[in-house]
């Protein structure tokens, strides 16, 4: 989770589970350093099952919207996704156990009206 001030629904879904079985790390799939000590921070780096859902969306006509909009825009869905995904894939493959879910929006297969 990027910002641990916005836990608490997420503690409240939680409920006994956490401290027990799930714990809540910080972590920016933008910053390669916070993703490995995310990753380091898990004992024994030991990462069963990994959920790719961070994203941002944008929207508006192609014309208005700054590149370094979009760029934040896929370094979040897609490279952020990335990053993860190297960094606990070579220990999953040691033990030979793991799984990897990446979640998407529907926003790239459905068109919005004045978006192009």
């Amino acid at each position: 989770m990027r910002d641990l001030k916005r836990k608490d629904r997420l503690l409240e879904a939680a409920g006994d589970t956490y401290g027990k079985t799930l714990a809540l790390q910080t972590l920016d799939v933008c910053d390669v350093e916070s993703v490995k000590q995310c990753v380091d921070s898990v004992k024994d780096r030991r990462v069963d099952v990994l959920i790719n859902n961070a994203g941002i969306g944008l929207l508006g006509p192609l014309e208005s919207i700054k590149m370094e909009d979009m760029k934040k825009v896929f370094d979040t869905n897609f490279f952020g996704a990335v990053r993860v995904i190297k960094e606990v894939m070579p220990d999953m493959k040691r033990r030979r156990a793991g799984h990897i879910i990446v979640m998407s929006s529907v926003m790239g297969l459905q068109g919005t009206r004045q978006c192009a």
